[in-house]
């Protein structure tokens, strides 16, 4: 039975360890977030759960572009790094996460895919030194360049180390029918379909593995809340995320050589620079200079 196979098998009883009425809090996590707030929209819960938690952030949460920059003004895009950088503390502190166990890889929001062999080795020495049980992470769903590039960090990852860490995902966004969807899963993804990469099945679509949905107590919801108010300059962005629920899943199997869904990623509706295209090709460079500098 292959890796995949067993930790699908293992799902259904790890997921029952995450669940708020278990007695288990001493799993060691790890939450791989491509901007300060999506710890916050994702994994609020989980991390108040287990305060041994580490949080490391794949970007600054600034982009070079200032139209980015919310709740400004801003002299410089520094400037704007530091306020999100600030937040950041204030928001994961009301989930007892301390700075000291928050690690920011620096990258350039909107950037991420542009340094994906320097942000694999960060997460690589973070999870080598944290062990996690759990690296919990974004899905692949073309909502942000960013969180794409940390479904693909974690994925490269956690198989530098052999597989030690559970990988399972939390709720992002994503386009469906031209508008943007939050607070739940694409409901299929691709299988993997690189032919000389090390994948050898062809692609196809299959159904996402099963989700464990956690309903927020009155004290969960309050909680995030107070994280999400935190983060006063992405206000206007996170009132359109639900707070009476978190959703994680089981990472699939994915095929970055193609996109998440058919038609329009959300991030080309927002005719960004990047596209999904063009994301692609970075990505399938990456894995292959990783896998290349993995075998000297």
């Amino acid at each position: 039975m292959n890796w995949r196979a067993d930790q699908q098998d293992t799902w259904k009883q790890f997921a029952e360890q995450l669940s708020p009425g278990s007695p288990h809090s001493s799993l060691r996590m790890l939450v791989l977030a491509a901007h300060p707030d999506d710890e916050a929209i994702g994994a609020s819960t989980l991390l108040a759960r287990f305060p041994q938690s580490k949080v490391v952030f794949l970007t600054d949460g600034a982009p070079r572009d200032e139209h980015f920059w919310t709740d400004g003004p801003y002299q410089s895009r520094e400037e704007y790094a530091a306020r999100r950088r600030a937040e950041a503390s204030q928001a994961l502190g009301h989930a007892n996460i301390s700075a000291e166990q928050i690690v920011w890889l620096g990258a350039v929001d909107q950037e991420a895919i542009f340094e994906i062999p320097r942000l694999m080795d960060g997460v690589v020495n973070v999870l080598n030194q944290a062990s996690p049980d759990v690296v919990i992470t974004h899905p692949y769903e073309g909502g942000h360049p960013d969180h794409d590039c940390a479904a693909l960090v974690a994925v490269l990852a956690v198989a530098a180390l052999g597989h030690k860490s559970q990988l399972v995902e939390m709720t992002s966004y994503h386009a469906e029918n031209g508008q943007c969807v939050t607070g739940k899963f694409l409901e299929s993804h691709s299988a993997p379909g690189l032919e000389g990469r090390g994948y050898t099945n062809p692609l196809t679509y299959v159904p996402a593995p099963a989700i464990a949905a956690f309903d927020l107590s009155e004290r969960d919801r309050q909680r995030k809340k107070n994280m999400f108010d935190a983060y006063a300059s992405q206000r206007m962005v996170l009132q359109n995320f639900p707070t009476d629920q978190e959703m994680f899943r089981l990472a699939p199997d994915y095929d970055f050589s193609q996109p998440p869904h058919e038609g329009k990623l959300w991030y080309e509706f927002m005719a960004w620079q990047m596209t999904g295209a063009r994301w692609r090709e970075l990505a399938l460079a990456a894995i292959d200079a990783v896998r290349e500098h993995s075998c000297r």
